[in-house]
């Protein structure tokens, strides 16, 4: 017996390899997810397994950084979006949260869709006018308020009420004008929310209005100090603590508030004041102290008297957005950052220290010096005239229409983790950084068999290069456990041989104009077929290397409409013992579809099929020909022969078929089935499988197989386990 045969006569039943070929790992699918439905991935790669299925995936979000529209709105005149707040949860188990305001009230991104509406599940014996009384807070105007909901959940009778468990509760059932300041605060967990009129308060459950208390005023700006929430209106600053308001910022000379930030490094309120510069307030700690105000106008070098947008960054200075440019407090004195003929809009810093600026003609990434480790380490260093010859170097990025946004005239800019959304003319827009993304898999092979240490394991790793595209690194491992066979002399002389194989390497994909990607693998392959004999026999083993290049269109034809190519294994052959006798490695096309059904705000649904040939061929000599060749001559000259119609039928049986489905439900829960046919393999075959999001970072997969074909159903309920880390 040829050993290099061991491990494919062990799998023979399990996988459709031709009779020559060798490395099995290079052919065995990863990944729990893409494993319970019907092992289809190519069109489908966007997690850290594309590697394997096509990496042309890895040119695409989520696993490249990419741009997207979001949101679309025309809102070339006034905003749209006017106000975005989030809650950044970075803790393992938690997710991220978005809202934005508009013209028309608030919107919430779920992480997939924005939607107009807050989710409420009835508890108990609850009618849904129980919950509309607790989430407007009040029975004013209940009954309309209830039309409304039931008009919104299209319960029409009584007998529909009695099947709702869950109910939509508009946004805008109580908050129904332009949105002029949102604030999330992460303390309470409270979203608040300003008006042209009032002021609201979310609680999780129902909503509280402020009219009685702060009366009836435009709120500009909201920001969160502690247990404290600052309040900026056309008429007065004022504070919210302990369910009282009270006015502050009596003495500034304009009490038109624009916009406000609080520096918790430094523990003061910075204002922007219509028509009189930029205030910083130092606030009393006690009873018996007093609020300490100061002043900054143009004659303390800040650009104008009408700021209209604040931030602090990550050092603790202050940056004052005005009509043409910015003012900048370096916590010693004002500089000013002139845009000429620009408007700046907003200005925003992200977790890393950037400086995000919207303008009428894109939006600017500035990261200071002194932001960075080496600028924080040498600030103390620098010398005044090093920093006034210019030689301490900022970076300045600009996003415009020509790379990445569909149009320059940007309202408002929010950075929210490794994200940053952008109100524009057209709507929402969003750029998404991608994060690395660390996914593992386990499955235990023929179970039905049980055959001791027989298992395969998977990790792969991927990097995003920014606008490069992404990196990945893999490894795919497969123990074959211990076989025992006969010696070449003598049938009774048995030796176990601990078989395994190894192969691991890296991927790289990119993106091109028109939703083009295109990627490459490159794999480097030990395969160990006799290690621990004991009879002085020379061991089977060798190694070689073979690559993979796959496309991968987005949206062909119709948005959501993905068309994959691979041909993978591409390599010479290998000889384990005899140089004389080769075997060719695995080379097989990989054709694959996938289409998002559907793609609503709660629910998600994505099919994808694939067809899997193998193109391995042998000359008249029978010795593999070179990819080139086999790669077409295999579907041409398929092995079972005949003629025309005939020829085509059994070249397209000779592979594989792959088909499944995954429905998501609010980005959480994961449901998946498929289905997988292998005339050539002997498999029919359905997949089911399940994953929980956990988090924004966390991920879990199940899958297991149930064989529904006459033949010896060795892979029957055989188990997949997967994790998906992002970070």
């Amino acid at each position: 017996m040829r050993k290099q045969l061991l491990p494919a006569l062990l799998l023979a039943p399990a996988l459709a390899f031709s009779a020559g070929s060798a490395i099995i790992t290079l052919e065995m699918p990863v990944g729990a997810r893409q494993l319970g439905m019907g092992e289809a991935g190519a069109a489908l790669a966007d997690d850290a397994t594309a590697m394997y299925y096509n990496p042309a995936g890895l040119a695409f979000g989520p696993l490249a950084d990419e741009w997207r529209m979001s949101y679309k709105a025309d809102s070339k005149t006034a905003p749209y979006f006017t106000r975005m707040a989030s809650r950044s949860k970075p803790g393992l188990f938690s997710k991220s949260e978005l809202w934005a305001g508009t013209a028309e009230g608030i919107l919430k991104f779920d992480g997939e869709e924005w939607v107009n509406y807050h989710s409420i599940t009835l508890q108990g014996n609850a009618k849904v006018k129980d919950a509309v009384k607790v989430y407007a807070g009040s029975e004013r105007g209940l009954e309309e308020n209830l039309r409304q909901v039931k008009a919104f959940n299209d319960i029409k009778t009584a007998e529909d009420e009695k099947h709702v468990i869950e109910v939509k509760m508009p946004w805008n059932l109580i908050v129904k004008d332009t949105i002029t300041a949102i604030l999330y605060e992460n303390r309470t967990e409270k979203l608040w929310v300003g008006t042209p009129k009032s002021l609201y308060r979310f609680d999780g459950k129902g909503w509280k209005n402020y009219d009685s208390e702060l009366g009836s005023h435009r709120v500009n700006a909201l920001v969160s100090q502690g247990a404290s929430i600052w309040i900026g209106t056309d008429n007065g600053l004022f504070v919210y603590r302990n369910g009282q308001f009270e006015q502050k910022g009596k003495v500034l000379p304009s009490q038109n508030i624009k916009a406000l930030v609080w520096s918790e490094s430094r523990k003061e309120l910075f204002v922007a004041a219509d028509g009189a510069g930029v205030a910083r307030l130092v606030p009393k700690k006690s009873v018996n102290d007093k609020d300490r105000w100061s002043l900054f106008t143009e004659e303390d070098g800040v650009m104008d008297l009408n700021p209209t947008a604040l931030a602090v960054d990550s050092s603790g200075h202050v940056w004052s957005a005005h009509k043409g440019g910015l003012s900048h407090f370096n916590l010693r004195k004002w500089e000013q950052v002139q845009f000429a003929d620009n408007n700046v809009n907003d200005i925003s810093v992200d977790q890393k220290g950037g400086i995000w600026i919207a303008t009428d003609k894109g939006v600017w990434r500035h990261l200071p010096n002194y932001a960075t480790a080496s600028g924080r380490k040498a600030e103390l260093e620098r010398t005044a005239e090093e920093e006034a010859s210019g030689e301490v170097q900022d970076e300045w990025v600009h996003y415009h229409s020509g790379n990445g946004l569909s149009v320059n005239k940007v309202w408002s800019v929010l950075p929210q983790g490794n994200d940053v959304w952008f109100s524009t003319a057209n709507g929402m827009e969003q750029f998404k950084d991608a994060d690395y993304q660390l996914s593992a898999f386990y499955e235990k092979l023929l179970p039905i068999l049980n055959i001791p240490d027989l298992y395969h394991l998977y990790g792969g790793m991927t990097v995003p290069l920014n606008d490069w595209g992404t990196m990945g690194f893999f490894v795919n491992f497969v123990s074959f456990g211990s076989t025992v066979a006969s010696g070449d002399v003598d049938a009774d002389d048995l030796v176990a041989y601990n078989s395994s194989e190894i192969v691991g390497g890296f991927s790289y994909g990119t993106r091109f104009p028109g939703d083009w990607g295109l990627g490459l693998s490159i794999k480097f392959f030990y395969s160990d077929l006799s290690s621990g004999a004991s009879t002085g026999e020379k061991d089977a083993t060798t190694f070689g290397y073979a690559f993979d290049v796959g496309v991968l269109k987005k949206n062909l034809i119709v948005d959501g409409l993905n068309l994959a190519l691979v041909l993978a294994n591409i390599g010479p052959s290998v000889y384990y013992v005899d140089k004389t006798i080769e075997d060719p490695i695995p080379l097989t096309w990989r054709l694959g579809l996938s289409y998002e059904v559907l793609a609503l705000a709660d629910y998600k649904l994505v099919i994808a099929a694939d067809y899997n040939r193998e193109v391995v061929y042998d000359d008249n000599k029978g010795n593999p020909e070179p990819f080139y060749i086999s790669c077409w001559k295999s579907i041409l000259y398929p092995e079972r022969g005949g003629e025309g119609l005939t020829t085509a039928k059994n070249s397209l049986l000779q592979g594989v078929f792959n088909l499944g489905a995954e429905f998501t439900y609010a980005n959480t829960i994961a449901l998946r089935a498929g289905y997988l046919y292998d005339r050539t393999g002997k498999r029919n075959e359905v997949d089911f499988g399940f994953g929980f999001m956990l988090s924004d970072m966390l991920q879990f997969d199940f899958a297991t197989i149930k064989d529904v074909g006459d033949n010896d159903g060795v892979r029957d309920g055989q188990m997949r386990f997967g994790m998906l880390f992002k970070f």
